[in-house]
């Protein structure tokens, strides 16, 4: 889970290094396709095909498919709109609660006093990151979109626990169908920017290092701890992405920004520790 969450949190670096003019419905439409089609390839070549018997839950798919697909819409735009660091800060530092709530709601799920410690520090990082990077503006409507992907994160979470096959072939069919829910938006935002090399590298830069990789090691793990423990631990994300916007997109701390990176690390690190999870 901690992997998968530095994985994701070069997504945003990512997107920002595309060329200009890209619209963000347009990335994240063409990576929950491209992400989606490969991984069922993959998975189709690895099983024989089996993967497409046998018996699927069909709720538990949609759901995850949904979840999946409304995180690249929202989120993309969301980073657009308020930046690199706020947006994926904002986005996944609200998952966790999400994430509690949800799986107490379906799961009937008991958070221990470790989750709520961690959860606290680590929203209270996120917090202080938002409010402590100097030359950061905040959207009111990219901080509302970055919620909704919060919500949609947390809602994929719910279907990949309700589908009881190998996590490599559920990760394979949820990204492809929500590639198919996405695909609208690959239409209407276009794929003439492919064509450029520094749009093509990186767009396989998204689907295998912050798609692929990442969703892999989330299924996996998500289905051996609770999922508010998953989505905490997933909080290395935003880290990762304030780390990055700093040191690569010269987006600067003050000194409780970095403060907040220093207590939403050590809050992973108290969940993370936990050997009873």
């Amino acid at each position: 889970m901690v992997t998968a969450g530095v994985c994701w949190g070069t997504t945003g670096t990512i997107q920002a290094f595309m060329p200009a003019g890209v619209s963000p419905l347009a990335v994240g439409s063409v990576r929950a396709v491209f992400s989606g089609t490969i991984l069922l390839a993959i998975m189709t070549a690895v099983t024989g095909g089996k993967i497409f018997t046998g018996r699927w839950d069909i709720k538990g798919v949609l759901v995850a498919a949904l979840g999946l697909a409304g995180y690249q819409l929202t989120f993309f735009t969301a980073v657009k709109l308020t930046g690199v660091a706020v947006g994926t800060m904002v986005a996944i530092g609200a998952s966790p609660p999400v994430a509690g709530l949800f799986g107490w709601l379906f799961f009937k799920e008991r958070l221990g006093f470790r989750w709520y410690i961690a959860t606290a520090m680590t929203i209270a990082g996120c917090a202080m990151l938002l409010s402590g990077g100097s030359g950061i503006s905040v959207s009111f409507a990219g901080v509302l979109l970055a919620l909704s992907a919060a919500a949609a994160y947390a809602l994929e979470g719910v279907g990949l626990r309700w589908v009881r096959r190998s996590p490599y072939e559920t990760i394979a069919v949820v990204s492809f169908i929500s590639g198919i829910i996405a695909l609208p938006g690959l239409v209407y935002g276009g794929v003439s920017w492919l064509m450029h090399p520094r749009g093509a590298l990186c767009m396989l830069l998204l689907v295998f290092v912050s798609t692929i990789v990442p969703y892999i090691l989330f299924t996996v793990g998500i289905r051996k701890i609770e999922l508010g423990t998953g989505y905490t631990l997933a909080l290395t994300e935003p880290l990762t992405a304030c780390l990055l916007s700093v040191f690569l997109l010269g987006e600067r701390l003050s000194f409780i920004g970095i403060c907040g990176v220093c207590i939403l690390f050590a809050g992973i690190l108290f969940l993370a520790l936990n050997k009873d999870e």
